[in-house]
């Protein structure tokens, strides 16, 4: 065949159609684009060009996988390869996102079968609109390529031969794409790598590889809430998509190698190609128990989480009559602040406040309990703990000397102390917070203050003060 100028554009053909068989898109349209500056319009150029766009999957290589069939179309409107190259690029699109495509790849396709009904174009082309014409769905490419492998690996032969074997009939046959795609993909399980034996299991196994896998997310999800760990644990389940995306990446490249190395013209496939069944009843149970499954152990532990993340302790406030031998003021001027306390912002509105004083004025020792029962799981205990600890500037006895984290106690929760030196005197203040009740206990000595005295004196006061009557409730 000869160009505009005279000369044979079939080397130039060839060699674009070498690279894209070979896995070089991008140096086939180079040389597809530069022998259409040569030696003018070629059908099989044009169709060249628009397979290497094709190949990189990619949204504007498809836009320009379209202009360049377009092209050859306006050259060549009758060109069988042409046609059938773009009405299947056309039938591949997303009828959703891509409904003129679609159209067009369907206007071509009758086209095709107006011209040439009987050629290998139009049988191929049918075979890609069996299902709209059927009335049954039609498999997807990825479907198709697992049904061809999972057959090859579960004939008895070993993985090498059975490669061996699928790369012969691609070979006697290799304008036929089934063969070629499964020539591919059990060529790359074949590879000498861990994960390729993985794989393989999961393509000849693949519904009791998704029982398996959704088990152990069933399994993994309610554990979360039952160890009392954070949801953020539940992501941890995605790591069984990992072989799964292992899988479909190994799939899809395998595809996309077959495509790459399919000649450009097209000739019938081999014959007696078995049709791909619809899975078995069985299969079907399989794959519905399996859903079944992840939707359960999802829906029990998102409302386990919420469960838990709303509960909190029940307490019964008692202030006792004595602490260490020194008795309840009831009759002293700081009772009127205390009582002032227990209504301002210091505690949430809906919580149910109590206080108390103890002074012993031979021994110059004093301490302050003001605190709070109730549902107090969406309070910030850090905000509560910057606000009774006077972080905010508002304490008379200005800002902490010393903070440190406590030990809680018994009652569990948080629990954070500071220590002060108002005027001549120690004070030390220790906050607790659990999502049932919160409190401060500030207690005051003129001689010297450990950190141990502060923590011990909080965690008897409050466990002398509440009465918890729902035992073994989160905290």
């Amino acid at each position: 065949m000869q160009g505009n100028d005279g000369q044979s554009v079939l080397p130039a053909h060839e060699r674009a159609q070498a690279s894209l068989r070979a896995g070089e898109p991008a140096r086939a349209r180079a040389e597809a684009h530069k022998a259409l500056d040569e030696h003018g319009p070629h059908a099989g150029l044009y169709a060249v060009l628009g397979r290497a766009h094709e190949a990189e999957d990619d949204d504007d290589h498809d836009a320009a996988a379209e202009r360049a069939y377009r092209a050859g179309l306006d050259a060549f409107p009758d060109d069988l390869d042409l046609l059938a190259a773009y009405a299947e690029f056309g039938l591949a699109g997303d009828l959703m996102e891509r409904p003129g495509r679609v159209a067009r790849g369907r206007r071509a396709a009758d086209r095709l079968r107006e011209l040439a009904p009987d050629s290998p174009q139009a049988l191929r082309i049918g075979e890609v609109v069996a299902g709209g014409s059927t009335g049954r769905r039609t498999p997807s490419p990825g479907y198709v390529q697992r049904h061809d492998v999972r057959a090859a690996l579960t004939n008895g032969a070993p993985l090498d031969a059975a490669a061996g074997q699928a790369r012969e009939a691609a070979d006697a046959w290799p304008h036929d794409r089934r063969l070629a795609v499964r020539a591919e993909t059990l060529a790359a399980l074949a590879e000498p790598k861990r994960h390729r034996r993985l794989i393989a299991t999961m393509l000849r196994h693949p519904y009791r590889t998704a029982l398996v896998l959704c088990a152990a997310v069933a399994a993994w999800l309610p554990t979360v809430p039952a160890l009392g760990l954070p949801w953020q644990y539940c992501l941890c389940g995605l790591v069984v998509s990992v072989p799964v995306r292992m899988e479909r990446s190994l799939l899809r490249r395998a595809r996309r190698r077959a495509e790459q190395r399919l000649p450009a013209g097209y000739a019938a496939p081999a014959p007696g190609a078995p049709d791909i069944p619809p899975p078995t009843r069985r299969e079907r149970t399989a794959l519905a128990l399996a859903l079944v499954m992840v939707a359960g152990s999802v829906f029990g532990s998102v409302g386990w989480q919420y469960v838990r993340s709303t509960q909190y302790p029940h307490y019964v406030a008692v202030v006792p009559r004595s602490f260490h031998g020194i008795a309840l003021s009831a009759d002293d001027p700081m009772g009127d602040y205390l009582d002032s306390s227990r209504a301002d912002s210091l505690f949430p509105s809906s919580a149910r406040p109590f206080s108390g004083l103890y002074r012993d004025k031979g021994s110059g020792i004093g301490i302050v309990l003001l605190g709070a029962t109730g549902d107090l799981h969406a309070e910030d205990p850090d905000e509560l703990f910057a606000a009774m600890r006077g972080e905010s500037g508002d304490a008379p006895w200005g800002g902490p000397e010393d903070v440190w984290s406590a030990d809680p106690g018994p009652l569990g929760g948080r629990m954070e102390c500071a220590s002060y030196r108002p005027g001549g005197g120690r004070l030390g203040v220790c906050t607790w917070f659990d999502k049932g009740s919160m409190g401060v206990v500030m207690s005051g000595v003129t001689g010297s203050l450990d950190r141990a005295t502060p923590a011990r004196t909080t965690r008897e006061l409050r466990r002398a003060t509440l009465r918890p009557t729902d035992e073994g409730t989160v905290q």
